[in-house]
């Protein structure tokens, strides 16, 4: 597939919009606020950002992190929000074009992007996502799909879905405490309807992987007490990540072939 920079472009300004937007989600949705109104503001003076002063991505920049009104100070993850939504949809551009599975996936990101960050601040994966997630993989399975993809999407939710309960169950009664959230399991069902059989079992194996490395840097860098309740939201939307990012538009995955070839 030719990869056209003025169609990249575009994608990475609609990417670092919908990251604008879904800033706002990330911190009005847990404390069940209005995500239309009020507009965007600077939460210590109250006063209403300007359209030029929200430009994604830049418009942090502009301002150098402060509100041009009373100089309070943003947070770098504003800015960070939107790069990382408009790089995650130019990447699913290049991997699967401008196709249906774009879309869906490229969706999937945007809703993964803000379940992460809620469940950091909250530890909480609002049930809201649970219901979108399953509407729109209704939505895509009743696009003429076979028999075979609604048992393979099928297997794939009981696979990562049961997976997660499963390990919160062991982890629970080793640990005496929670280790796996019941959001955790309703979004792997979620994410293994999509996935299927095949790459939900990679993108669980990337999910632990990642969540196991980054405990360990945080854990020998004095950062976190293991403890300490730790959100696996953001681990399982990592692993989901680099699971579609490694799939080619024709259903094979890089990771699992290279795998195959050279275990086997």
């Amino acid at each position: 597939m030719q990869i056209e920079f003025p169609i990249l472009l575009l994608l990475f300004i609609l990417g670092a919009s919908v990251g604008s937007f879904l800033n706002v989600v990330i911190y009005r949705v847990p404390k069940r606020m209005s995500i239309i109104a009020p507009r965007s503001h600077c939460f210590a003076c109250k006063t209403p950002i300007s359209f030029s002063d929200n430009i994604p991505i830049l418009g942090y920049f502009i301002l150098k992190g402060k509100c041009r009104n009373c100089k309070a100070s943003f947070s770098m993850r504003y800015a960070a929000v939107e790069f990382l939504s408009a790089v995650l949809t130019c990447l699913m551009y290049v991997v699967f074009g401008l196709s249906s599975n774009f879309v869906i996936y490229v969706l999937i990101s945007y809703c993964l992007i803000a379940i992460s960050f809620i469940d950091l601040d909250h530890f909480i994966i609002p049930n809201g996502f649970i219901i979108i997630g399953l509407i729109g993989m209704v939505f895509v399975y009743s696009r003429n799909y076979m028999m075979q993809d609604w048992i393979d999407g099928a297997t794939g939710s009981l696979i990562f879905g049961g997976f997660l309960f499963l390990i919160g169950v062991i982890g629970e009664f080793i640990l005496k405490r929670e280790s796996i959230g019941l959001g955790d399991v309703k979004l792997g069902l979620v994410l293994g309807g999509f996935l299927g059989s095949k790459l939900s079992i990679l993108a669980l194996y990337l999910s632990f992987g990642s969540a196991a490395l980054m405990i360990m840097i945080l854990v020998g860098m004095k950062k976190i007490d293991t403890s300490n309740k730790i959100p696996f939201g953001p681990y399982l939307s990592l692993g989901t990540f680099f699971t579609l990012i490694s799939t080619t538009k024709s259903g094979d995955n890089f990771i699992i072939n290279w795998y195959l070839h050279n275990m086997f």
